[in-house]
């Protein structure tokens, strides 16, 4: 079964949005301190690495991870390189056909190492949201940090997602991923109440 691994690893060298809480990584219990097993803890943001945000990130009213629908983050996906980067991702950027729920785009972003944070990103314009809602998308990832720009303080995109009711990944990782169509799973933490959610996100050739 071939299975690409389209997931950042978490680990206390992995990059974090500047002044966000880093990764930090201890023992409550060793076997070479002499306890029985070994406990690891883990301490770290909602939006390390590879995640899902949820309309709560953005918005006070906005539904929280335990209310976004699985069902979302299972089935067909396309991967759309986007590269040479423009500043945005605009609709024309986006295939004549978008038979698939789920558009992941891939960017320079993927060439950035984990301990690495991407000072410059391609983000995704709010009118190409709404292209991929007219389209019935369901769920739209990214290999950056962010849908909008990195000094948006006005989130655009964000609020366009929430309002068309699509999902979305950021912090996936395409190294070696070509282009296409896949199965995915990205099936995120189950943390009720919560703002956004660590995936282990997976892609599978469709044969």
């Amino acid at each position: 079964m071939d299975v690409l691994d389209i997931s950042r690893s978490v680990s206390e060298t992995t990059a974090v949005w500047p002044g966000d809480q880093s990764v930090e990584q201890a023992w409550s219990a060793q076997i070479d301190a002499g306890a029985s097993v070994n406990v690891g803890q883990i301490r770290m943001s909602l939006h390390t690495a590879t995640h899902v945000d949820a309309p709560y990130h953005v918005a006070p009213d906005g539904a929280r991870t335990n209310a976004l629908p699985l069902d979302a983050f299972l089935g067909t996906a396309r991967v759309i390189a986007v590269d040479p980067a423009p500043d945005q991702i605009r609709p024309r950027h986006l295939p004549e056909t978008l038979e698939d729920g789920r558009i992941l785009f891939k960017t320079p972003a993927s060439r950035v190492p984990t301990d690495e944070w991407a000072e410059d990103i391609v983000s995704i314009a709010p009118d190409t949201i709404d292209a991929l809602e007219s389209h019935g998308v369901v769920c739209v990832g990214t290999d950056a940090p962010s849908v909008d720009p990195l000094d948006s303080t006005d989130l655009t995109t964000h609020h366009a997602l929430r309002a068309a009711g699509i999902v979305h990944l950021e912090g996936l990782w395409f190294a070696g991923v070509s282009p296409g169509r896949y199965r995915l799973l990205a099936l995120p933490l189950k943390i009720p109440d919560a703002d956004a959610a660590p995936v282990r996100a997976v892609l599978r050739p469709l044969s």
